[in-house]
């Protein structure tokens, strides 16, 4: 059942690089540096402990702050699906669900659908406008050759 105060938003953007890649990017924390916090903000330490059951940190800086994210990996699903908690110190206790989904889409090209769940109603907007932001930055990578530069993760 969905609670009624809490919001889902969807982004979905196509990536110039097979879902192999993208995969591998989202549990390298160098890559990841270069694409997790949206723009003009940027990333400070970042720790991955990439198993189900493994636990991630990010720091989001902005000018006037640092956001810290903490998560858990609850599917790791080489290359299609990623599915992680997300709680910001932000966000006064509350735990949200992003999926990463990554679909092949045409030649060597993948869908990513990213789908945070769980979100209190007055957030949904400033993360969906953060995910479309991150999406594009990851697209970006893509696009310049970024991604797999650092080679492919174990996982």
């Amino acid at each position: 059942m969905t609670d009624p105060k809490s919001a889902t938003v969807v982004v979905r953007r196509v990536l110039p690089a097979p879902p192999e890649l993208v995969y591998d990017e989202w549990l390298d924390p160098s890559a990841l540096a270069e694409f997790i916090t949206p723009a003009p903000s940027r990333s400070g330490r970042i720790e991955i402990d990439s198993r189900v059951g493994g636990r991630f940190q990010i720091e989001m800086v902005d000018l006037d702050r640092t956001v810290h994210i903490v998560g858990e990996y609850l599917e790791l699903e080489r290359p299609s699906r990623l599915r992680f908690t997300w709680r910001s110190d932000l966000g006064r206790g509350f735990d949200s669900v992003v999926t990463i989904t990554l679909d092949a889409h045409g030649d060597g090209q993948t869908m990513m659908t990213i789908e945070h769940a769980r979100l209190p109603l007055e957030w949904a907007p400033d993360h969906e406008a953060g995910w479309t932001r991150i999406a594009a930055q990851l697209g970006m990578l893509a696009a310049g050759a970024g991604i797999g530069r650092r080679g492919q993760s174990t996982n």
